[in-house]
């Protein structure tokens, strides 16, 4: 317990020091570093600010930019949708084909089911070699 109150009062004695010496000048960085200049106005606005209070922009950081991992990582994931879709569509389309000629008009919407459901496991399957093979 004596040990706990000596470096308490050890600490109140040594922090005013500590403050008088470095207080201002770290208070004065942080407040520095906080502060950024609005993206519309450029008037100076805290980084967490949600709107610039003397323009009243939405985005006083300005737009977001993305890095180019994450552009690469949105166009393969973009390639990766198309292909899905391609592939759902051509099963679909076989599917439908095939129903139609050998069944009729209601074969032609069963088979065309069927396309599909074999048609996005083969587009998952088409995407996930792709990522995993090169």
């Amino acid at each position: 317990m004596e040990t706990t109150a000596n470096f308490g009062a050890l600490q109140s004695r040594v922090a005013p020091r500590m403050n008088k010496r470095y207080g201002r000048d770290m208070k004065r960085s942080h407040a520095q570093k906080e502060l950024i200049d609005c993206h519309d106005c450029g008037a100076p606005v805290s980084f967490s600010a949600a709107a610039c209070p003397t323009c009243g922009s939405r985005e006083p950081t300005g737009p977001y930019v993305q890095s180019r991992a994450e552009r690469l990582r949105h166009r393969a994931e973009e390639k990766n949708d198309h292909t899905l879709l391609a592939m759902t569509v051509l099963c679909l389309g076989i599917g439908f084909s095939y129903g139609s000629l050998m069944v009729g008009p209601w074969g032609a919407v069963g088979y065309g089911l069927i396309g599909v459901i074999i048609g996005v496991p083969a587009g998952f399957i088409m995407n996930v070699s792709r990522r995993l093979f090169g």
